[in-house]
C-alpha cells in the first residue's frame, strides 16, 4: 500500500512540474548583459529616438531665412524755397540687411519743383513734376565706409507758361545710375554721388553732388 501510494505521489508531481510554462524572463542575468531581453528592448527605443533625432532637425538648428528685426526703413525729404525757385522732394526707401557687409532694397520718388525765369523782360514758369522707382544696394568694406550703386527710372512731365499765356509740355522717361561713396555714421550715410547716365533731363545735377541718408 505504502509503494502504491509514494508511486501515485510521483507521478502527480511530474505531472504537475510538466504543465508549468517556460519563460525566458524568469532566467536571472545581469541586466547589462546582451542576453536580457528587457536589455535589447531598452537599446532599441534610444536607437529609435536617435535616429528621430537626426532626421528632424530642431527649431534652433535650423537658420532663419527671414527676420523682420534686418528690415530697414529710409526717408528722403527735401524742401526748398525761394522768389525763384522751390522743391518739394519725397523719396521713401525700403531695404533689408543681410550681413554687416550689405544691405538693398527697393523704393520710389516724386518731387515737384517750380522755377521762375525772365526771358526777354518776359517772365517765364517752369514746373516739372518727377515720379520713379529704383532699387539700390550698400556694400560696406569696413564699419565706417559705404560705398553704393542705385539704378533707377523716372517718369518726368513739364510745362512751360508765359505772361502771354504761351503754354509748352513735355513728357520723358529718364534712366539714371547714381553711385556714391562716403561715410557710414551708425544708420547713417553721408555720400558723394555722380549719375553715370548723365541724361539732359535727368533730375540729377551734371556733376559730382552730396546727399545724407538715414536708414531706421
Amino acid at each position: 500500500m505504502k509503494k502504491l501510494i509514494l508511486s501515485l505521489f510521483l507521478v502527480i508531481s511530474t505531472m504537475v512540474s510538466s504543465q508549468q510554462p517556460f519563460r525566458y524572463d524568469t532566467i536571472r542575468v545581469s541586466k547589462d548583459d546582451t542576453r536580457n531581453i528587457h536589455q535589447g528592448q531598452l537599446r532599441t527605443q534610444m536607437q529609435d529616438q536617435q535616429r528621430k533625432r537626426i532626421s528632424t532637425p530642431s527649431s534652433s538648428s535650423v537658420k532663419k531665412v527671414f527676420d523682420a528685426k534686418n528690415m530697414r526703413y529710409g526717408l528722403n525729404l527735401g524742401l526748398s524755397f525761394s522768389n525763384y525757385y522751390s522743391l518739394f522732394r519725397l523719396a521713401p526707401q525700403v531695404g533689408y540687411q543681410f550681413n554687416k557687409y550689405v544691405m538693398a532694397g527697393v523704393g520710389m520718388s516724386y518731387y515737384h519743383s517750380k522755377y521762375n525765369s525772365y526771358i526777354s523782360n518776359t517772365r517765364v514758369t517752369d514746373n516739372t513734376n518727377s515720379l520713379g522707382g529704383n532699387v539700390f544696394g550698400y556694400l560696406y568694406p569696413t564699419s565706417f565706409l559705404a560705398i553704393s550703386i542705385q539704378p533707377e527710372a523716372n517718369y518726368i512731365w513739364t510745362s512751360s507758361k508765359d505772361a502771354q499765356g504761351t503754354y509748352n509740355k513735355r513728357d520723358v522717361l529718364v534712366p539714371s545710375a547714381v553711385i556714391g561713396a562716403g561715410l557710414r555714421l551708425g544708420r547713417a550715410h553721408a555720400m558723394l554721388y555722380y549719375d553715370l547716365i548723365q541724361d539732359v533731363n535727368s533730375p540729377y545735377t551734371s556733376g559730382v553732388f552730396y546727399g545724407v541718408s538715414v536708414y531706421f
